[in-house]
């Protein structure tokens, strides 16, 4: 048995060096599998934006929807379950991040316009998180055919190389900040049977729509228990000073887009011979790229476009990502909505060297023909 590990190991490590790229890999002696450790690069240097002061106009639009935010709909709270794949202002993605230019549908025509305004929208929202206003979204846990409690608890997600992030949910090599309720606690006691959402738990997952985070305020707590958490600010103020604390600031547009551009510096380890977790920087980078290029599409365009022009395509799956430090698929899925003349003229010379047929297909659905 262990003469066979090690042979496995030792074919896994074979594997590694034989790659063309340098490849760094992250391991954890304390657990069994690896956590998702991710690296960052220099992020590219952007002119500083000035802030400018909203109009009347722009500041009575975004209170009114704020308002309307009591007629909430289930989709509209639960639109950040689906991290990795929607993108409300430009469609639908597919189950594995393929775009399919269909919209995304379900979600109210408030909620909608607050994630397309975007970074204006971000201290409203940050505002409306302690608003009590009741919607009409009731969640009991029959709904989840769950025979646990529903409980409250405070834990959010971020980029452990945000160094604002990191400092502020206290992460370590997780993605989100530790829970607050004990980590081995398995059984959930009835605290409540039903939980009414409120306006402040829309706005928190508005919010992490906007700036490419799974603010999310119900989840199923861990693969050994039974029943609901909530994570609402509504009810915690340690959830509302933290995610305030992140992103309050006089230039919202500034902050959002510096975080943006460490997300899209951000890149996975690679462990063993797997992309699983890897494949966590690959999905900040994604994220990134699509609000980049729908909120900065002036900044974000020749970025964009260099990093599709520095691509290698040699045609092996797993080796071109490593190199490339991003899927290559993925990449040209989340921009295939644009119709940026100097991003499209990028992926028509990424279309010349393509091999591997998950980029063709890509490329196809961006509209663009293999020569």
């Amino acid at each position: 048995m262990r003469e066979s590990a090690y042979r496995y190991q030792t074919l896994a490590i074979g594997l590694l060096l034989a790659m063309p790229a340098p490849v760094s890999i992250a391991q954890d002696e304390d657990r069994e599998v690896a956590l998702p450790f991710v690296s960052l690069v220099q992020p590219p240097s952007v002119p500083k934006l000035k802030p400018k002061p909203l109009s009347d106009e722009r500041r009575r639009e975004i209170e009114k929807l704020i308002r309307q935010l009591s007629n909430a709909t289930r989709k509209d709270i639960d639109l950040n379950l689906s991290y990795g794949s929607d993108f409300v202002p430009v469609g639908h993605f597919g189950s594995f991040g393929s775009w399919t230019g269909k919209p995304v549908e379900g979600i109210s025509e408030s909620v909608k316009r607050l994630i397309e305004i975007g970074p204006d929208s971000i201290p409203f929202l940050l505002e409306a998180l302690d608003d009590s206003t009741r919607t009409e979204i009731v969640v009991k846990c029959v709904e989840r055919s769950m025979n646990g409690g529903m409980v409250f608890d405070v834990w959010t997600r971020g980029n452990p190389v945000n160094y604002s992030e990191q400092r502020i949910l206290q992460l370590d090599r997780h993605g989100f900040s530790p829970s607050a309720r004990p980590k081995d606690e398995f059984f959930l006691p009835e605290d409540m049977e039903s939980y009414r959402v409120k306006v402040g738990d829309v706005a928190y997952a508005i919010l992490g729509h906007i700036v490419g985070r799974r603010y999310i305020c119900l989840t199923s707590p861990h693969v050994k228990s039974r029943g609901v958490i909530v994570i609402s600010p509504v009810q915690s103020k340690k959830l509302r000073q933290q995610i305030r604390d992140i992103w309050e600031t006089e230039n919202p547009k500034q902050r959002l887009l510096e975080s943006l551009l460490i997300d899209f510096s951000t890149r996975g380890i690679l462990q063993w011979d797997s992309l699983d977790f890897w494949d966590v920087g690959n999905g900040f980078q994604i994220e990134a790229v699509k609000r980049l290029l729908y909120y900065y599409p002036k900044i974000a365009a020749p970025l964009i476009a260099e990093r599709i022009q520095g691509l290698h395509a040699g045609g092996d799956f797993m080796e071109d990502s490593v190199q490339n430090g991003i899927r290559s698929d993925n990449l040209v899925d989340s921009i295939a909505w644009s119709d940026n003349l100097e991003v499209k003229r990028a992926l028509a010379k990424l279309a010349r060297i393509a091999i591997d047929p998950g980029l063709e297909e890509a490329l196809d659905r961006a509209g663009i023909r293999k020569p």
